[in-house]
């Protein structure tokens, strides 16, 4: 008898663990996923940017749609392995009243058992449909180009890249440090953002967009009161946004000319103006941001800023 109720109390935590994951997959995850900074989750995108202003935007909003077609159409389905979840204690049922009448049958149980194992499958499967939001930058993006195609030479195209696969990938790691106590220090450059296109007015206009971020990697410390070693976490250390501007100035339509409110120096929206160089025909341009995020209106108003340095020439 106790044997028998063991059995029972562990087919029934069993049954009871399988009903809540799957009642947890047939609810919309919601894009909540953090990393192990606290830090939004947003879906790795890379997007190769050699086109006219209207084809990649038209290409960008078309992927964006064929990934909601595809969460939307995994809504469905959300419920079915719920459903093959009590078919399958149906199934197991019938085995239960054989038993009560005095016959002895595993068939409806083991038919029940495998209804389960397709509900677990299917119930994952479904799972993957939830994907994550499209970060800022991506609509972002979009809007940079739409802003400054009406600037674009005719029949120009934009160059560059648009990289949301994450800022802190091993294959982004520009330098290692470590202090006095051995600790490492990652530093990480993530180029996220890279454009190149020539202008109505004959100028040159290259920006990229870069993080910073700076990681602290997990490492063993030794507790100075039980004397055991104890594997301290990686820590993120913080991250800021860099901005690079140049400007290859047609001479037969502009000169350069310099602006005491666009110096090195001087804040423009969320960024600080470190260096600035006019020289060779040429406008460099580094300005850095406190800010993780800066938006995109921040990085045209900033374009425009630059403008400043130029004076077109009399007719």
């Amino acid at each position: 008898m106790e044997v028998f109720l063991c059995g029972a109390a562990i087919a029934g935590i069993i049954v009871i663990s399988l009903f809540f994951y799957l009642l947890n997959t047939a609810r919309k995850k919601g894009n909540v996923d953090k990393n192990q900074f606290g830090k939004k989750n947003y879906a790795p995108v890379y997007v190769s940017i050699a086109d006219k202003p209207d084809s990649i935007i038209r290409g960008m909003n078309e992927f964006v749609a064929k990934v909601q077609k595809t969460e939307t159409s995994g809504d469905k389905w959300r419920w079915i392995p719920m459903l093959i979840f009590f078919a399958g204690i149906g199934l197991m049922l019938i085995d239960v009243l054989f038993l009560l009448l005095g016959y002895t049958s595993f068939i409806f149980a083991f038919g029940g058992f495998l209804l389960w194992i397709a509900a677990v499958v299917m119930a994952r499967s479904l799972r993957r449909s939830d994907l994550l939001d499209f970060s800022p930058r991506y609509h972002g993006t979009k809007e940079i180009l739409y802003t400054l195609r009406d600037d674009l030479k005719p029949g120009a195209t934009f160059l560059g890249h648009l990289d949301l696969t994450g800022s802190m990938l091993p294959t982004k790691v520009a330098r290692e440090t470590q202090d006095a106590q051995n600790r490492t220090t990652q530093l990480f450059s993530d180029p996220w953002l890279s454009l190149k296109a020539k202008l109505y007015d004959g100028n040159v206009l290259r920006v990229t967009a870069m993080q910073k971020t700076k990681k602290r990697k997990s490492y063993w410390k030794r507790s100075r009161i039980s004397g055991k070693n104890k594997l301290k976490p990686e820590k993120f250390k913080g991250s800021q946004q860099e901005l690079k501007v140049r400007i290859v100035v047609n001479p037969e339509a502009y000169v350069i000319k310099p602006n005491s409110q666009f110096s090195p120096g001087k804040d423009v929206g969320k960024y600080r103006i470190e260096q600035l160089s006019a020289e060779g025909g040429m406008i460099n341009i580094l300005a850095v941001s406190p800010f993780e995020e800066v938006e995109h209106e921040h990085i045209l108003g900033f374009l425009k800023s630059a403008y400043s340095l130029l004076e077109r020439k009399a007719a």
